[in-house]
């Protein structure tokens, strides 16, 4: 799986949600991988996206294979 920032919006293939006034865009097929994440950016040179989940298994090994 990879998450990029984007500007557009497949309407018939992506899902759109907003989540603190940030709009999420994200392909139908992972939405049930995405489910309960915590998805994450961070900036600068060494930032990027991160995906967790939430509670005492925070890792996230089984939504990024």
């Amino acid at each position: 799986m990879a998450l990029a920032l984007d500007e557009a919006v497949n309407e018939g293939k992506d899902l759109l949600q907003e989540a603190e006034g940030v709009s999420i865009v994200y392909d139908r097929e992972i939405a049930p991988n995405v489910d309960d994440k915590i998805i994450d950016f961070q900036g600068g040179p060494q930032g990027g996206f991160s995906i967790r989940s939430e509670g005492p298994d925070n890792s996230c090994d089984s939504c990024c294979e």
